[in-house]
């Protein structure tokens, strides 16, 4: 197992504090005015100790795509309205229904009210702007705070023990975007940062101990589960350029659970260093809220919506072929959008993002018994 320079650095700090701060804690413990009830020195004080250390988080992320819930952006039909008004060619059988917006080696291309996409290309479905296909999320893969926590033999033999940290730091983890397009290639959020939330991971493990209390080495197995919970998020001006507006995230708490593994050795009668490592699993959902929405030509999302190929065409390769033929073309098909609307913006947008998180927690820590 591999520790972080950082993480050593604060168990060594906080290692040195430790001895400073027992002995007073002990102390006080064996006076009449005692932090403990009268009566509960023998039955409770002998079982209880605190550990101070550094907890690793190691993260592996299984993420859903992205999904709209306000549905998309631009509509089918808007689309269509907005195209009209590019319609170059009104001698084109059907006209008002069908207008050329390009031509090329195999022939026109063409927008037909009654299918994406005429002409040679064929059809995909695909005929109104919204979040891309492939879209995920990735939390970033290693973080750590220091930690302290609170443990309660529950026998005389020391065989079950439950332990509780009641102190940490919050995480700060990055989100990046993840995901391929339809042709395999990683799409313009893949690796790119896109969040940052704080979390703040209540845990408590239960485990049975084994050997006699008084060896020098036990070695334990339990179970942690864990309360995630999750604040200040917010998104990058990278993502906000992406989706076309300011966007606020919010990220359901959650429970996990999953087991646990350690080594305790001891130092002496008081001390002892331990070494713990763990796997919780949570599933959560962030919802993102997407206002005053704007698309443009330089757009990327408008990338990560191309079809490619021949018999891929669809609304984006419009869009694309639109962009060959005019400079802007894209920004100008949305000011028509917003236009008719009569929005200075294409709105507000709410869209999920579901998660599957796994984290490896590596907890490396010193121990005083009161």
């Amino acid at each position: 197992m591999r520790f972080r320079p950082d993480g050593l650095k604060a168990v060594a700090a906080l290692t040195m504090a430790a001895g400073m701060a027992m002995p007073a804690i002990n102390a006080q413990a064996q006076t009449a005015n005692s932090i403990f009830p009268a009566g509960w020195d023998s039955s409770v004080r002998s079982r209880l100790f605190m550990r101070i250390g550094y907890t690793s988080t190691f993260t592996k992320t299984k993420s859903e795509d992205a999904r709209d819930l306000t549905g998309p952006v631009v509509t089918r039909d808007e689309l269509f309205n907005a195209l009209k008004s590019f319609e170059n060619n009104p001698a084109e059988p059907s006209a008002g229904d069908v207008f050329i917006v390009g031509s090329g080696l195999y022939g026109d291309y063409y927008f037909d009210q009654s299918q994406p996409i005429g002409g040679f290309f064929g059809t995909t479905g695909i005929t109104s702007l919204g979040t891309p296909t492939g879209v995920k999320a990735r939390a970033q893969r290693n973080v750590g705070t220091p930690t302290l926590s609170i443990g309660y033999w529950l026998d005389e033999q020391r065989k079950w023990l439950l332990e509780g940290f009641v102190l940490a730091a919050p995480m700060q983890i990055k989100i990046y975007g993840d995901g391929h397009r339809a042709n395999g290639e990683p799409n313009s959020v893949n690796g790119r940062h896109i969040a940052t939330t704080k979390l703040l991971p209540p845990l408590v493990v239960g485990s049975y101990n084994f050997g006699d209390k008084d060896d020098a080495v036990r070695p334990y197995v339990g179970v942690g589960v864990m309360y995630a919970v999750f604040f200040g998020a917010k998104t990058t001006s990278f993502f906000n350029d992406y989706v076309g507006g300011p966007t606020t995230i919010s990220t359901k708490n959650t429970f996990g659970a999953g087991p646990f593994v350690g080594l305790q050795g001891a130092i002496n009668d008081d001390w002892h260093l331990n070494l713990s490592v763990g796997q919780v699993g949570l599933r959560t959902t962030s919802r993102l809220v997407t206002s005053n929405t704007n698309i443009t030509s330089d757009s990327l999302v408008l990338k990560d919506l191309y079809a490619t190929g021949i018999g891929g065409a669809d609304f984006p390769e419009t869009i694309a072929l639109g962009e060959n033929i005019e400079t802007g073309f894209t920004t100008k098909v949305m000011n028509y959008v917003k236009q008719n609307r009569g929005t200075p913006t294409l709105g507000t947008y709410v869209r999920e993002q579901k998660m599957k998180i796994t984290n490896t927690i590596v907890t490396l820590s010193v121990g005083r018994s009161f």
